[in-house]
This record gives C-alpha cells, structure tokens and sequence, in this order.
C-alpha cells in the first residue's frame, strides 16, 4: 500500500525528538500513536503498516531518550515524557489519537492519558504493569556496569533470559525472535546503550506508576506465556483502571513480534469499537466488575 510518509523533529524544553507519520488513505478512527519499548524506535513498527494503515494513520514516536532523540537524564522523570507527547499530539494536530504504549512506553502513554485526556481518544497498553517486577529491579545496577564496561556479550545473555527467557516451543515464532533480539543485543550501538541504561536509572529514581483517575476508555493486554509483566500483573493494572484485561494465546512479552497479526487486529477492533469476543488469537478476555467501559462515542454524548 502507498501511503504518503513524513518525518518530524520536534522540541520540548531544549530536547529534541522525533516521529514517523504513515498516513492511511481511508482512515476509519483516529490515528495510532505509539511509545514502544526502551530499545525501540520509529522503524520499530514498520511491519504494521500493511496490517493497520487500510484503517488508521501509523505514528512512531522516538521521545527524548529514545532512537535518534536527544539523550534524556535519569533526572527527567515519566511526567516529563508524558508532557513531551503531549506537546508533539498538540504541535502536529493528531486531534482523536489512540496511544498505544508497550513496556516501558506504557507508563509513558498511562501517564499522558491520565494528566491530558482531552488529547487521547483511546489508550492500549500492552506488556504493562502497576509495579515493575523486584527482580527486574534488583538487575539494573548490574546491567548499567555491564553498559559501563562495554560487557556486551554478558549483557545481551541477561537481557535475552530476562525479557524471553529460553526457546519456548509453545510459541510458533520464539526461536525466531530469540535470534533477532539477540543479535540486536549484541549489536546496538553506545549510544543506544547509554540510553537504555539512562531509562532503566529513571525506573529507580521516578513512579513508575501513579493511582490517579482515568478518563479515557482503555485496553490492557500481554502474551499468555508472558513471565516479566505476567497476565497476573496485566490483570490487576486492568482492574485498578476499570479496564478490559485480554491475553494474546502463543506469546510471550515479545507478542509485537510473535503475534503480528493477531496484534494488529487486537488493536483495530478496540480502536474501532468492535467486540474483542469470539477471537481466536485470544486466550482470555475479561471485563472489569460492572461490565465493558465506556467508549469514545458513549463519552462524548454523555457531556
């Protein structure tokens, strides 16, 4: 599909970042926004452009910290990524956005929606949690000495176990993603490295998660076989929020990568207010006590 495509630097408090903007020719719902993980950037979500843009322009967003952005201190905390995009939803107009934040861009994206709802029309978060797992935690300091003495081979080995662990044959693509992400490891440059360990230093220092209200219906998901923000983690953030709960059947964290397509049409379907019942990429849906939130439509009729 041809689709016209833009690039866009944008600054915010002396940071520079930048976006990619696919646009779909016949869009059906608003465009998708997306903050992908700590070691993603705008390319990161090439693949679902010819799932997604025959009904929704395509946005991936490299925020301060992130890809080809200025680096981003630990000091700068999720308030002030969340006003970043913010700023970047308002400078270029993406008036019904839905945001999509995976991993470490889902505090980002729970952050924006709960402190600018006006801006977000839906909000997905995939691979998120109300609490990052104590194990995860207690590796940061040993994985920002590994960055620091260039341990490259040591730290792609525990990032690998950490966020995939072992082959799983339960997985179809596993082994697949098990090699790409290990060659990513190994591979990524210094500069992708202090990053990634600048964001991981802010895990430590800032909330990862605040209990404010959410005013803007929303959609948590993982991977079933996922063992770092596991479906018992995704779940009780769902309920905390009053939000669905589904997870992805033959995946793990890495569902981007393991469950393309089924991933693609998760999104559509919430993005366009179709029921997520009777899905077989799904291996469970749950709706918060009191039934299914309220939709977009619902909203705005009621104010």
């Amino acid at each position: 599909m041809t689709a016209p495509r833009h690039e866009h630097r944008l600054e915010f408090e002396g940071f520079t970042f930048l976006c990619r903007i696919v646009e779909s020719p016949a869009p059906v719902t608003g465009p998708l926004v997306v903050v992908g993980g700590m070691m993603q950037d705008r390319a990161s979500w090439t693949p679902y452009e010819k799932l997604l843009l025959g009904h929704a322009s395509l946005v991936t967003v490299e925020l301060p910290g992130f890809g080809a952005a200025d680096p981003l201190p630990p000091e700068y905390g999720y308030d002030f990524l969340a006003a970043a995009l913010r700023h970047l939803l308002v400078e270029l107009d993406l008036s019904g956005a839905n945001l999509l934040g995976t991993c470490y861009g889902g505090a980002i994206a729970l952050r924006c929606a709960q402190r600018h709802p006006a801006h977000v029309s839906r909000l997905l978060l995939g691979a998120m949690t109300g609490r990052v797992p104590q194990p995860y935690l207690g590796m940061i300091p040993r994985w920002r000495a590994m960055v620091a003495e260039d341990r490259r081979d040591e730290l792609a080995d525990s990032l690998l176990t950490t966020f995939v662990q072992a082959p799983d044959r339960r997985i179809p693509r596993h082994a697949a993603v098990w090699r790409m992400l290990g060659h990513q490891f190994r591979t990524q440059s210094r500069a992708d490295l202090d990053k990634a360990s600048d964001h991981n230093a802010r895990m430590l220092r800032h909330a990862w998660y605040e209990p404010a209200d959410l005013d803007v219906p929303t959609l948590v998901y993982t991977g079933e076989h996922d063992h770092l923000t596991t479906p018992a983690q995704g779940r009780q953030l769902a309920r905390d929020l009053r939000a669905p709960f589904v997870t992805l059947r033959d995946a793990d964290h890495m569902f981007p990568l393991e469950q393309e397509a089924a991933h693609a049409d998760l999104i559509l379907r919430f993005c366009t207010d179709q029921p997520l019942t009777g899905l077989s990429s799904l291996r469970s849906l749950e709706y918060p006590p009191g039934g299914s939130p309220v939709r977009p439509a619902d909203r705005a009729a009621a104010v």
